[in-house]
């Protein structure tokens, strides 16, 4: 039987959990297949993407900084990656790849989770995954501001989602709101924030799209916030590609405890 090749597409991305979830999902179901890292830069982007579909890859997920170039390189998009402008996860047609994005929807499902009302939301940065999260706020009817250091693309949350702008330095002082999400990168070198402990709102919710624990997170929590990481969308995400790819039910309970254990060991080696 041949090994059926899944992976990921991005840049620094040798620290993934997505190996192991997926991983996970492909033994519990019996299949003959390996998820593999492909870094590559923006621009050999075309060719990772035209390259992995040459060799029979069945699917691709999308990371960072590569989500919106990835979308215009797609055959064919799904209303939501459409609409977006970006996509996470690529599907293997005969003529090309076809864009999908899960981003929206793994975001929402471990908020709606928590069962608390969210009218009001701030959102930190302006790249794929903040546009994502814009659209599932405004599906929801949550009134949103976003805070960014481009007022080009702040302009185009503004004009596709009726978003609130805010530049960089006014992130600290925005009206009070309900969730505040850090959609940005900072926070993935030890010592980086988006906002500063002071900064943070006692007892709303922070979500923080990094699924490592970080410095936001640990000050979120001694300020009596309600802290979601990113495991929660990166599982959400994992299923849902999974039935993008193979169009069936997810292991979840197996893709779950990959993620779990992962995270752990994790913080065991940076002795937490």
């Amino acid at each position: 039987m041949a090994v059926e090749l899944l992976g990921l597409l991005g840049q620094e991305i040798d620290k993934s959990y997505s190996p192991a979830i997926i991983g996970a999902a492909l033994r519990e179901s019996g299949r003959q297949g390996q998820y593999m890292l492909w870094p590559v830069s923006a621009e050999d982007l075309h060719i990772a993407m035209r390259g992995a579909h040459v060799l029979g890859v069945r699917g691709v997920n999308v990371t960072t900084p590569h989500k919106e170039a990835a979308a215009l390189l797609c055959t064919r998009l799904d209303p939501w990656a459409r609409r977006i402008g970006a996509v996470n996860v690529l599907v293997r047609a005969d003529d090309g790849w076809v864009g999908h994005n899960t981003d929206a929807a793994g975001f929402w499902q471990p908020l709606a989770a928590l069962g608390r009302p969210l009218r009001t939301a701030l959102v930190l940065g302006t790249g794929g995954a903040a546009l994502a999260v814009c659209a599932a706020l405004q599906r929801e009817g949550c009134e949103t501001f976003v805070a960014g250091r481009s007022r080009e693309r702040l302009r185009r949350f503004s004009l596709t989602f009726g978003a609130h702008l805010l530049d960089w330095a006014a992130r600290t002082n925005a009206r009070p709101v309900d969730l505040i999400v850090n959609a940005t990168t900072l926070g993935s070198v030890a010592g980086e924030t988006p906002l500063a402990e002071q900064d943070i709102p006692e007892g709303i919710v922070i979500y923080d799209l990094i699924y490592r624990r970080t410095e936001l997170q640990r000050a979120a929590s001694r300020r009596g916030c309600r802290v979601l990481g990113g495991g929660g969308m990166l599982l959400a995400q994992a299923m849902l590609a999974w039935r993008l790819w193979y169009g069936e039910v997810p292991p979840h309970r197996a893709m779950s405890a990959a993620l779990e254990a992962a995270m752990l060991t994790d913080l065991a080696v940076k002795g937490e």
